[in-house]
C-alpha cells in the first residue's frame, strides 16, 4: 500500500523525481484508488495535456469496460473519469521517461515549486552544445543528456543533472556555485571548465578538471563508504568507483622543464681560470653552475633528476669539460648529451 503521505505530496509538487515515478506506477497498478484522493471538483479542476502512449491504454481500458457497462450512477461516471485522468497521468509518465529518446530536443518534464524541470538529450553523433541562461555551456557527448530546472537562474541555484558525459565551461559567479550531480557524485565550481563522465553501464564516474580549481564529494554522506571531499586542480581526475564506493585523485604532475646552470659570461669576456678547483661533497647544480661559468659554456639539466646528488673531485686546468662531466655522469648514473656547443644532463634509464 502506497504511503498517504506520499501521495499529498505528489499533489501538493513537492515530490523528487523517484517519489513521482513511484506514485504514478501505484495508480496505474491502482487506478480505482484515484477515488479515495480526488473529489468532483477536483477532477473538474485538473488538466493535463498529455496523450496517452500506445500500448499502455488497453490494460486501462479493460478495467474502465468492466466498471463502465454496469448499471449508470454518479459512482461509475466518477470512477470513468478516474480512470481516464489516470490514463493521461500514466502517458505524461510514459512521456517523461521517453524524453530522452527525442533527439537534441528540450523537453518540459514536470512543473513542480522549482519551475520547469528541462531536459536536453545529444542524439547525435557529434558533441552537441547547450547554452544557459547564466552564459555557462555545456558540451553534451553523443548519447549524453542534462536536465535542470528553468529559470535556471531561481533563487535555488544553479544545479545540473548528467547522465552520460559533458564539458562544462562554467560562467563565473562567487555568489552562486555552479554544482553537477552525476550519479553518486557532487562536483561544485564557482567558475571553470571540467568534464564529468557518469555512464550507467561503467563502474566508474570520473571528473577531470581544465582549468580553475572544482571540489568533488559524495551526493548523499549517509549512503556511500567514501563521503568526503576533493579539492581538484587543473589536470587533476578524480576516479569514483561505484561497486566499491571509494574514490582515488590521478594529480596531475606538470612536465618538467630543463633548467641552464649559471649563465655563461659574454665570450667576449675572458675568464681567469684557477690551476686547479676542488668540489667537496657539493651539490650538482653547484658545481654545474662553475663548470658552466669556468668553461664558458652552457649547461642544462632536470632539477628532479640531481635532487641530492653530490659531487667530489679536484679538476685541474688542462682538464676538459668533457672529461669532467662524464665523470660526474658515471658517479651519479646520469647521461651526456652534446648539442652543438651545450651540454644537457639527463637521468640514466
Amino acid at each position: 500500500m502506497m504511503q498517504r503521505e506520499l501521495i499529498d505530496k505528489y499533489f501538493r509538487n513537492e515530490c523528487s523525481d523517484d517519489e513521482r515515478r513511484q506514485v504514478l506506477e501505484y495508480f496505474r497498478n491502482n487506478p480505482e484508488e484515484w477515488n479515495r484522493y480526488l473529489n468532483e471538483e477536483d477532477w473538474d479542476d485538473f488538466i493535463v495535456n498529455e496523450d496517452l502512449a500506445p500500448g499502455h491504454s488497453a490494460a486501462l481500458f479493460k478495467e474502465v469496460s468492466k466498471r463502465t457497462f454496469r448499471k449508470p450512477g454518479r459512482s461509475t461516471l466518477v470512477w470513468l473519469a478516474a480512470a481516464t485522468v489516470a490514463c493521461l497521468l500514466i502517458a505524461s509518465f510514459w512521456r517523461y521517461l521517453a524524453v530522452r529518446e527525442t533527439p537534441g530536443q528540450t523537453t518540459i518534464a514536470n512543473t513542480g515549486k522549482n519551475g520547469q524541470l528541462t531536459e536536453k538529450k545529444n542524439d547525435t553523433h557529434v558533441a552537441m552544445r547547450v547554452q544557459l541562461a547564466d552564459g555557462s555551456t555545456v558540451l553534451l557527448a553523443p548519447g549524453s543528456y542534462i536536465r535542470y530546472y528553468e529559470p535556471f537562474l531561481a533563487s535555488h541555484g544553479r544545479t545540473v543533472h548528467l547522465w552520460g558525459k559533458a564539458l562544462f565551461d562554467i560562467t563565473k559567479d562567487n555568489s552562486r556555485p555552479f554544482t553537477v550531480n552525476a550519479d553518486m557524485l557532487a562536483t561544485t565550481v564557482l567558475g571553470t571548465s571540467f568534464t564529468v563522465e557518469s555512464v550507467a553501464e561503467s563502474t566508474f564516474i570520473k571528473v577531470k578538471l581544465h582549468e580553475g580549481k572544482v571540489q568533488v564529494a559524495a551526493a548523499d554522506t549517509i549512503a556511500q563508504t567514501w563521503n568526503g571531499k576533493e579539492v581538484l586542480f587543473p589536470g587533476d581526475e578524480l576516479i569514483y568507483n561505484k561497486t566499491t564506493m571509494l574514490a582515488s585523485v590521478k594529480r596531475h604532475v606538470a612536465a618538467e622543464q630543463l633548467v641552464r646552470a649559471a649563465p655563461a659570461l659574454d665570450k667576449t669576456h675572458s675568464v681567469r681560470r684557477p690551476d686547479s678547483y676542488t668540489f667537496d661533497i657539493s651539490p650538482l647544480s653547484e658545481v654545474f653552475d662553475q663548470l658552466s661559468i669556468y668553461y664558458q659554456v652552457e649547461i642544462y639539466y632536470y632539477p628532479s633528476e640531481i635532487k641530492n646528488k653530490y659531487f667530489s673531485g679536484k679538476m685541474h686546468k688542462t682538464d676538459t669539460l668533457s672529461t669532467i662531466l662524464n665523470d660526474i655522469a658515471i658517479l651519479n648514473q646520469l647521461v651526456i648529451e652534446k648539442n652543438q656547443d651545450r651540454y644537457i644532463i639527463r637521468k640514466k634509464n
